[in-house]
């Protein structure tokens, strides 16, 4: 009786896929360093909770719509960008887990993205009046939490649903080392530590570093190229 092994035949790295997959990853990690210290730009609201008064925004309602705006857009590049490195590292055990989780993301992040714009806007025109008016217009929002916040939580609470499925991908696959899905689950941890402030950088910089690391880890198996039985 014979046995014959079969030997994995490594595809050698095709430079343009690899050109490709270093621009994505470009793209994730700018992102992420431009979303790090977003949380320390962002105002505090003077009579706390989430909603803010004319006068917390009219005096920085230029840095208000501006920081909203570039949040907006790196966001919906960044995590968009993860989501499909994170599809292009889990290519068998986890597939399901990372295409499942991808398209959360995808979906998710277009709603996030389209309720911080309305948000940044909402505030941005109403401090452009004067007080009285713009006061009542803003309290009139404020007393409508959810259309004034309703796309951004939702799109925020089904992005953390596909981060989390696409994580567990991460860790079935073994593409990566275990501490970069475990990074990444920190944005669990961003709905219950403010995102605003210093402290939110205690969440924010585990997260861009996993967010970081699924970039290198991705532009090295394209760089390497890929096995095939």
């Amino acid at each position: 009786m014979s046995t014959t092994t079969v030997r994995p035949t490594v595809v050698p790295a095709d430079p343009v896929t690899r050109r490709r997959i270093g621009a994505i990853g470009l793209v994730l990690t700018i992102s992420n360093v431009i979303a790090t210290p977003g949380g320390v730009l962002w105002p505090e609201p003077s009579g706390g909770g989430e909603t803010y008064s004319y006068a917390d925004i009219q005096p920085l309602r230029d840095r208000w719509w501006g920081l909203l705006v570039v949040l907006s857009v790196s966001a919906l590049l960044g995590v968009t960008a993860q989501a499909f490195l994170t599809g292009y590292l889990v290519r068998r055990r986890g597939a399901a887990w990372a295409t499942t989780g991808g398209m959360l993301i995808w979906i998710g992040i277009a709603f996030q993205a389209v309720g911080v714009g309305g948000l940044a806007a909402a505030y941005y025109f109403t401090t452009g009046v004067d007080a009285t008016t713009g006061g009542a217009v803003i309290g009139n929002a404020n007393d409508d939490l959810v259309h004034l916040f309703g796309p951004m939580l939702a799109g925020a609470l089904t992005v953390a649903v596909g981060t989390v499925v696409q994580a567990i991908g991460l860790w079935r696959s073994h593409a990566v080392p275990r501490w970069v899905p475990v990074l990444v689950l920190f944005i669990v941890i961003s709905f219950v530590v403010p995102g605003n402030g210093w402290i939110g950088l205690t969440v924010q910089i585990p997260m861009a570093a996993g967010g970081i690391a699924v970039a290198y880890y991705a532009w090295r198996r394209a760089a390497v190229g890929t096995e095939t039985v």
